[in-house]
């Protein structure tokens, strides 16, 4: 494999955690949510995606992550939309 094939794998995984990460931002699921934050979940979902996970396993995501990693509490957030979103992100890019 080239240099230039591998520069444009990088840059394709890179614009994908990016678009995952404005999508995520543009919830606006908690207002005080950090955009590193954003940015951690959107890698960890997309790692999901690219292994073929459906929408149970990164709605458990979201939930977990959501929950113990940042804090929010079950009521705060509607993880069946975040995740509806996430897979019609996944199914239009």
């Amino acid at each position: 494999m080239d240099s230039d094939y591998m520069n444009m794998l990088i840059n394709d995984r890179k614009n994908r955690v990016w678009q995952l990460e404005k999508l995520i931002i543009s919830m606006n699921i908690s207002s005080e949510m950090h955009k590193s934050f954003c940015t951690f979940l959107a890698e960890k979902v997309l790692q999901q995606l690219e292994k073929g996970a459906d929408s149970k396993k990164i709605q458990g995501i979201i939930k977990s992550e959501l929950c113990v990693g940042y804090g929010l509490y079950m009521h705060e957030f509607n993880s069946e939309k975040i995740t509806n979103d996430i897979m019609n992100w996944r199914k239009n890019n």
